[in-house]
Parts: structure tokens; sequence; C-alpha cells
């Protein structure tokens, strides 16, 4: 098997853009690169490939998959299913945009199988761009069950399954506990009591005179999250078929409201803007410019455990509102998943890659690579995600090796936390991605600023959101 390798930018756009673009048919990607794949099959040391699952061949297109080097849980599999199906030929174009898939669209020249974030997947069924998959999983009695229940749902429009996951992630409280001590703060913490999350917030802020030096508490409302605070509060977005939303249900703006406050409390958006604008990286947490944060659990490797390893810090799932410190936790998830496109030339070799590209055997091919590489680079290994319950507990049982107390913990949530996530509701909608910058752009930011109260503030959200659903 021999594949080319491409990479073309990304971007978003407007749905009104979107629509627009189709007198770009015909267009070529731009940008692209090819790289030797014999250099690319040496470059990466590998356990041995699985062996294939069933037969295939010929030429297979793939769009949005990147394998570089840094990315060795990616690239480890893709090699492997180079080792294991020699006759497929593929050719892979890294990055592409949503210009770029609606004029392969239009063109009748889309790829055979491509690399989506699931919360796009309404988007582009709805479009006919995606080809449904069940009659694939039904005639190779294809398990499902491997996977959690709500990454499945994300990856469906209309009743339809349109692709397989591939990756999760979920949102918890990173909690540095030597501030917490400093500031006299009880390091209990109940992340059901929002009370006292905001309180404890403005006792852990440092200042300066006018400057603050310190954050105390990020709820991170203004970077999306929305939409876990207002689930957890009991609150709902949009309904069962995304064609109506209520961004002004009370218990949403109830949440918004508590998200002003714990700002407020703190000096207010404007200081939170101002010492903000001086993270770099997002690794403010590890570098101890904020005491408390929402976080995705990547941030553990990306920052915490390569910033500062020593650090005395616990991380904490949130519990809904009011229901004690052991009640439901609450989180929301994100992550890609593969799909077939309508427009396939080769739809037996697109169902093999994507098929072995998530067995439980490749993910761990793949893990392996990673803790190789992160020893490699001095670095300590942690599981990754994969949207695969099987695969997710095998990385941990087999490969972790137990750092500390605080790391350790950290390892063990994670899992827990995927298994009781949801998608952000939104999804739902053809129109998600517009959503959730009007969300953002309406609602949540105004609020956050003083320009409107949070009811006044969602109201508005709401009524450009329902239009922005009609006009689809």
């Amino acid at each position: 098997m021999t594949f080319k390798q491409l990479g073309p930018s990304t971007s978003r756009m407007s749905r009104r853009r979107m629509l627009g673009t189709s007198a770009l048919a015909g267009a070529a990607v731009a940008g692209s690169m090819r790289l030797s794949p014999r250099a690319l099959g040496q470059a990466t040391p590998q356990a041995a490939a699985p062996p294939a699952l069933g037969e295939a061949s010929g030429d297979l297109v793939e769009w949005g998959f990147g394998i570089q080097e840094t990315n060795p849980l990616a690239r480890a599999r893709v090699l492997a299913f180079q080792e294991a199906y020699p006759d497929v030929n593929l050719e892979i174009v890294e990055t592409f945009d949503q210009e770029q898939l609606l004029t392969a669209a239009a063109s009748d020249t889309l790829p055979d199988v491509i690399w989506l974030g699931r919360f796009e997947t309404a988007a582009w069924a709805s479009r006919g761009v995606l080809r449904p998959i069940d009659d694939l999983v039904e005639r190779d009695g294809y398990d499902t069950s491997m996977f959690y229940d709500w990454a499945l749902e994300e990856a469906s429009y209309d009743g339809e399954l349109y692709g397989i996951p591939g990756g999760a992630d979920v949102r918890a409280l990173f909690v540095n506990l030597d501030h917490l001590e400093e500031a006299g703060v009880d390091t209990n913490l109940d992340t059901s009591d929002w009370e006292s999350l905001s309180a404890a917030g403005e006792q852990l802020v440092v200042r300066d005179g006018d400057v603050i030096e310190r954050w105390g508490f990020d709820h991170k409302m203004q970077a999306g999250y929305i939409w876990l605070w207002g689930e957890a509060n009991g609150g709902t977005f949009i309904n069962e078929d995304g064609t109506e939303v209520s961004f002004n249900d009370p218990a949403v703006v109830e949440a918004l409201q508590w998200g002003v406050d714990a700002y407020d409390a703190q000096g207010g958006y404007q200081d939170y803007s101002a010492i903000s604008s001086t993270w770099q990286g997002d690794e403010q947490f590890a570098r101890g410019e904020v005491s408390m944060t929402m976080y995705e659990q990547w941030m553990l490797s990306a920052a915490v455990a390569t910033i500062s390893p020593d650090m005395n810090f616990t991380i904490l799932p949130i519990r809904e509102r009011g229901s004690g410190p052991d009640g439901p936790m609450a989180t929301f998830s994100g992550g890609n998943a593969w799909y077939i496109t309508s427009g396939a030339q080769n739809v037996d070799a697109a169902w093999e890659f994507i098929k072995y590209l998530h067995t439980v055997d490749t993910w761990m091919v793949g893990a392996q690579a990673v803790k190789q590489y992160r020893q490699e680079t001095g670095a300590v290994y942690f599981p990754s995600l994969t949207g695969n319950v099987i695969a997710d507990q095998r990385q941990i049982d087999e490969l972790y090796e137990p750092i500390n107390e605080a790391f350790d913990a950290a390892v063990e949530l994670f899992p827990a936390l995927v298994e009781v996530s949801n998608y952000r509701q939104i999804a739902r909608s053809t129109v998600g991605g517009q959503l959730d910058q009007i969300m953002q752009t309406e609602g949540v930011i105004p609020a956050l600023e003083g320009s409107r109260s949070p009811e006044e503030a969602l109201e508005e959200a709401n009524t450009v959101a329902q239009e922005e659903i009609d006009f689809a």
C-alpha cells in the first residue's frame, strides 16, 4: 500500500456564506504538499499491526486526519492500516475547510472518507454530503456497543447513524490546593454548591493595587461553558428535533446570572479580560495565574504535567446544582468521527479503514506509540479518551504508570466523566455551529460585559438563534 499526504488550511464560515459557495464548484484544493510515504512509514516505530478485518483494495482518499510525527496516536494507527491492507492506495489530505468540502460536493469530487467533528453531523448530513452507514453496520454485524451512546447519538441525524466516534473530551474543575490553603478556603469543595465556588473565587483573587495578579475562579462561560452550567442547572437549550431553541429557559438565565455575579465578585469581566489577555498558551493554571478553572482533560498532560508537575492540585467534576457533594456529575464532550461521504468511490475500503482504526487493538497500537513518543521527549504518558469504552480502560490498565495521587485520581476520573457525559444539545440542529456563535455573541458576552442583563441577553440570543433555524 502507498499513500500521499496533503495539507490545505482550515476555517469556519457562516450558514449564509456556506450557501453561497456552491459557485466555487470545480476549484482545486490549494496549498497542498506531498510527502514520501516510505519516509513516513520508517519514521514512527510501532507495535505489530493487528490483522486486517476484511478485504479492501484500490484507491482511497481521506480528508482531515493529520498524521504528523507529533501526533503518534493517529500516525501509528494509519501506518498499521497501511501494513494490514497493502492493496489500498491511501491519499491523505490532512486538513480542509468548509468551502473546499462544499466545492467538492458540488463538483462530485468528494473524498471517500472524512474526519469531521461530530458536532457537525447534522449540518453535513442534512446537505447530503455524508452517507448513512446503518447498512454497513448491519451487514457486518458491527458492534457499536463499544462506543458511548451519547457519541453515537451525536454522530447520527434524523434517526440514521453517519459516523463512528474517534475520540472524546470532557470538562472538569482544576483546583490549585496551595492557593486555597493560603487564602483560607476549605479545600473540600462541594461543586454542586455554586455559591461556594463564587465565594472562593472572590477570596482567591490577588491584587497589587488596581492590578490583578491572579484570578480566582474562571467558569469559562465566555469560552462556551454555558452549555455545561446551563444544563447542570436543569436548563435546556433546544427541543429534541433541533427545530426550536430555548436559550431563554429560566434555568439557563439563572445559570448565566450566577456566572455574571461570580465574575463581578472578583472585580468584573473587564478585570478578567485584562488579566486573561496576558495569559499565554492556555497555561494560566499551570503557571499559577488562576486558582480554579474549567478545562478539558487534555490540559493535564499539555500543561500541568509539563510545566508544574509538582503542583499540589486536584481535579473535580462539577455536580448538578444543589445535588450535594456526591450528586450527578455534569460535563459535556466533543470529538470527531469518521464518515463516508455520499460521493465515495470506494465505500468498501472506506468502511474497512474506519473499522480498523477503531478496533481496541488498533487503539492500543496508537496508545503504545504515544507512550513511546512521550518517553523519548521526556514527558509523562497519560491515556487518551478514544470514545471506545474498552480502549479507554485498557490504556489505564496496561500502559499507565502511576505518578502521584493527584495525577492518578485524574486519570481515573476522566473515563468516569465520559461515561456520564453528553454532547451539546444544539448539535441536533443543522445550524448548530451558528447557534453556538449566537449564544456567545448575543447572550453570554453582553451579559458578562454588563451591556444587557442575562435575561435580556438570552432573550435576544433566542430570537436570533430561532431566526437562524427558520432560515435554514
